[in-house]
C-alpha cells in the first residue's frame, strides 16, 4: 500500500483529484502528465481517464519516481445523452464487473466513431480513422475527432467543432450506450472504489428532478460530490460543498485538465478557492484505505 506519510508526519496536501491523459481525450502522456503536475507543485493527485484504464499503470510509477502520491481513478460516463460523470477511486484492473463494463463502453466508443466519420463524410468533411492519429491501444472518441477537424479545417477549434457539429443534438452526434448512473455507483461501492459525483454543476437536471437522482445516487452509494472544477463559479463550488457536507458526503475538486486550455483548467486551478483541500484530501485518503 502507498504511504502517504512523510517521516516528518502529514504534509499539506496540494491535490488535483481530475486529470486526463492520451489514454482518453488529454494531450499529455502518463510521463508527461506527472512532470507537469510536479511543476505545478502538485503533491497527490488523481488521474482519472474516461472509461478506460489504460494510463494508470504508467502514471503511478511516474508519480512514484517524482514524489507524487498517485490515486488511480477512471471518470465514467452514464446515463447517455444526458452526459452524468462519476468519478471512481482506488480502481484496478481486478475489478471484473468493472472491467467488463469499460470493454462493453470501449466497444460502443469504436463504432460511434465510425459512425461519426460517416456522418461528417455526409456532412461534407470526410475524415478517416488516420486522421483522428489514435494513441496505440485508446479508443477513437469525439475530442480526437475534433482536434483532426481543426486540423482539416473544417472547424476554428475544439470547442468550436463540438458546438456546431459533435455535442448531443448536433448533425454529427451519435448517441452513447446507456447505462444507469445509480446502477454505476452500486457497482463501484461492490467493488471496493470510492464513487464521487463529478461537476455537479454541469448536471442536465434541475429542481425537483435533480434532487430526486441526487437522493437516488446518494442511496446507492455515492460517496462524495467534486464541488470545485473550473466550470462552476464560487458560488456553485460552495453550494455543492454545503450540498455534500450536509449530507455526510467527501468533498473533492481537480481541474478536469485535458490541455490547460478552457472550458477545463490547468493543473491546481481550483486550488486557491479550495480552502478545505488538506482535511478533505485526508478524509478521501481514509476512505480509500490508504495510510495517512
Amino acid at each position: 500500500m502507498q504511504q502517504a506519510f512523510h517521516a516528518g508526519g502529514r504534509r499539506p496536501w496540494r491535490p488535483d483529484l481530475h486529470l486526463h491523459t492520451t489514454a482518453s481525450d488529454g494531450v499529455l502522456s502518463a510521463q508527461e502528465l506527472i512532470l507537469r503536475a510536479h511543476a505545478h507543485r502538485l503533491n497527490i493527485i488523481a488521474v482519472t481517464d474516461h472509461d478506460t484504464l489504460l494510463g494508470l499503470e504508467d502514471a503511478a510509477q511516474a508519480a512514484q519516481d517524482q514524489g507524487i502520491i498517485f490515486i488511480p481513478g477512471v471518470e465514467v460516463s452514464t446515463a447517455g445523452s444526458d452526459e452524468v460523470h462519476v468519478l471512481a477511486y482506488f480502481v484496478h484492473k481486478n475489478m471484473a464487473r468493472l472491467d467488463a463494463l469499460l470493454s462493453s463502453f470501449r466497444q460502443d466508443k469504436d463504432e460511434r466513431c465510425l459512425k461519426c466519420l460517416k456522418r461528417l463524410n455526409e456532412l461534407g468533411m470526410p475524415l478517416t480513422l488516420d486522421d483522428l492519429q489514435i494513441p496505440q491501444g485508446v479508443a477513437g472518441g469525439r475530442p480526437l475527432i475534433a482536434r483532426a477537424m481543426v486540423r482539416k479545417g473544417y472547424a476554428a477549434s475544439v470547442p468550436d467543432a463540438f458546438e456546431h457539429f459533435l455535442a448531443a443534438g448536433r448533425p454529427a452526434y451519435i448517441d452513447r450506450k446507456r447505462v444507469d448512473t445509480g446502477e454505476v455507483i452500486a457497482m463501484l461501492c461492490a467493488e471496493g472504489a470510492v464513487p464521487v459525483l463529478a461537476h455537479p454543476g454541469l448536471l442536465p437536471y434541475q429542481g425537483e428532478e435533480l434532487r430526486e437522482k441526487l437522493k437516488h445516487w446518494v442511496s446507492c452509494g455515492l460517496m462524495g460530490i467534486e464541488a470545485y472544477h473550473p466550470e462552476h463559479d464560487t458560488d456553485t463550488c460552495l453550494y455543492w460543498e454545503r450540498f455534500a457536507r450536509s449530507n455526510w458526503l467527501l468533498v473533492t475538486g481537480g481541474s478536469d485538465f485535458h490541455d490547460g486550455s478552457p472550458p477545463h483548467g490547468e493543473m491546481g486551478h481550483v486550488l486557491p478557492l479550495w480552502s478545505t483541500a488538506d482535511q478533505d484530501v485526508h478524509d478521501l485518503l481514509q476512505k480509500g484505505g490508504m495510510a495517512v
